[in-house]
């Protein structure tokens, strides 16, 4: 359980980080372009009360709850499954947390969660997003993946 936690630390070190140097670096509201192809990538510094996407802004306190509850109960669930979760599923839950903590911390510290990853072409853009959020994303895929292993696996007969 060792090793998935430093990850979990690292990657949330990696998080605040990344947002404290936007903070610091790109005023709010503005951008700085880093691939002029088409427009393909930016670094604009947004904020986020809402969750993904932006749904239901002006509500960080509600969110800010919610993620410690769910945080919680992540890491008391983990602790007590330690030796019953896949090795997989251990590193994906960690990562989980980490994103999860990381855009939380946001919401207490900073009143908002710091967005500033902008991909799209042109004007078709995806949601701003952030490490914390990839962490959540990558997290949750790889839960899906490990669980869903058993449907993949050849019957022996």
């Amino acid at each position: 359980m060792k090793k998935p936690v430093i990850l979990a630390g690292i990657l949330f070190l990696f998080d605040q980080i990344t947002k404290y140097l936007i903070d610091v670096f790109i005023p709010y509201g503005n951008s700085i372009n880093i691939i002029p192809f088409f427009d393909l990538f930016n670094m604009t510094h947004v904020r986020n009360t809402g969750v993904a996407f932006s749904f239901f802004q002006g509500r960080n306190l509600t969110f800010t709850i919610f993620t410690a509850a769910v945080l919680a109960f992540f890491c008391v669930w983990l602790y007590r499954n330690r030796n019953a979760v896949s090795k997989l599923q251990m590193y994906a839950f960690c990562i989980v947390i980490a994103g999860g903590a990381g855009n939380m911390i946001d919401r207490i510290f900073r009143g908002a969660v710091v967005d500033f990853l902008d991909f799209g072409i042109n004007a078709l853009r995806w949601p701003s997003f952030n490490a914390a959020d990839s962490c959540i994303c990558v997290g949750a895929f790889l839960i899906i993946i490990d669980l869903a292993k058993p449907l993949f696996r050849k019957k022996s007969n």
